[in-house]
C-alpha cells in the first residue's frame, strides 16, 4: 500500500511539472487572437489585379510554370514541396529554422511561434474576399490532372487565386526577417521557396503565388503599426536575443 501511493505521488508530481510545457505547445495557439479584424485589414479584392484569363499571353507563362513544376515531383525539391502543404506554426518554424541557424519549435520559442502563428493569422484575413471575388479554377482542376496531394484535391474549390498558404510563409517571411535581420536574405528565400511549392503540387499558378506576396506585404505594413502587435514583436524579439544571442 505504501509502495502504491509513493508512486501515485510520483506520478502525479511528475504530471505536474510536464503541465506548462504540454499546455504551453498545444493551447498557445487555441488561445490566440487575431492582432486585427477583416474590415481592419486591406481587402486584396480591391487592389489586386485580376488573375490573367485563361487562354491569354500572361495565362501562358502561368502554364509554362506548371508543366516546369510537374517535372520537379519525383525529385527532392518535390518532396519539400508535398511537406509544404503543411501551414502548421511546427513546420513553418521547422522550414525556417536552417536559414536562422537555430532550431525553432513552438516549445522552445513559445512567443515568437505566438507572433507568427497570429501573424500569418491576420494576413490571411486581407484575402477573405478575394477568394469568392476571383473565385479561380486551380491548376489540376484545368489541366485535368493528378497532385502528388490527392487527398487535398476537391472539384468545387474555386478559390486559387490569391494562395493562402503563400501569404502565410510570406507573411512569416517578414516577420521573421525582422526579428533576425543578420539572416534575412536566407529567411526571405526561404519564404519564396515556399510559395513556389504551391506551383510545383499544382495548387497553385505562379500568378496567385505573386499575388499573394503582395497582399502579404500589405497586411505585415498594416500589422506592423498595431500596437498589439508591435507589444508581440517585442516580446518575441526580447526571447529571440535571450535564446540566441543575436545582438539587435
Amino acid at each position: 500500500m505504501i509502495m502504491r501511493r509513493y508512486l501515485t505521488v510520483c506520478v502525479a508530481t511528475c504530471l505536474l511539472a510536464a503541465a506548462p510545457l504540454f499546455s504551453q505547445s498545444s493551447n498557445f495557439i487555441e488561445k490566440a487572437k487575431y492582432f486585427l479584424q477583416t474590415e481592419q485589414m486591406p481587402d486584396a479584392s480591391k487592389f489586386l489585379p485580376d488573375y490573367p484569363a485563361f487562354g491569354s499571353e500572361l495565362f501562358l507563362g502561368d502554364s509554362i510554370v506548371y508543366e516546369a513544376g510537374k517535372r520537379l515531383r519525383d525529385t527532392a525539391r518535390g518532396s519539400v514541396a508535398v511537406e509544404d502543404a503543411s501551414t502548421s506554426i511546427r513546420h513553418i518554424l521547422k522550414r525556417f529554422s536552417p536559414a536562422m541557424g537555430v532550431e525553432m519549435t513552438p516549445e522552445t520559442f513559445p512567443k515568437l511561434a505566438s507572433l507568427v502563428y497570429r501573424s500569418n493569422a491576420t494576413a490571411r484575413l486581407s484575402i477573405t474576399y478575394a477568394k469568392d471575388y476571383y473565385h479561380r479554377m486551380r491548376p489540376y482542376q484545368y489541366f485535368n490532372e493528378p497532385t502528388p496531394i490527392p487527398e487535398e484535391e476537391a472539384k468545387d474549390d474555386l478559390t486559387s487565386y490569391p494562395s493562402g498558404h503563400t501569404i502565410r510563409f510570406w507573411t512569416a517571411a517578414l516577420v521573421l526577417a525582422a526579428l533576425d535581420p543578420d539572416h534575412q536574405e536566407e529567411i526571405l528565400k526561404t519564404g519564396y521557396e515556399c510559395g513556389q511549392s504551391r506551383t510545383i503540387v499544382g495548387y497553385h499558378y505562379q500568378s496567385d503565388v505573386d499575388a499573394a506576396r503582395l497582399a502579404a506585404s500589405a497586411a505585415y505594413a498594416r500589422m506592423s503599426v498595431d500596437p498589439g502587435w508591435r507589444k508581440a514583436f517585442r516580446k518575441a524579439r526580447k526571447e529571440f536575443r535571450r535564446k540566441t544571442g543575436a545582438s539587435l
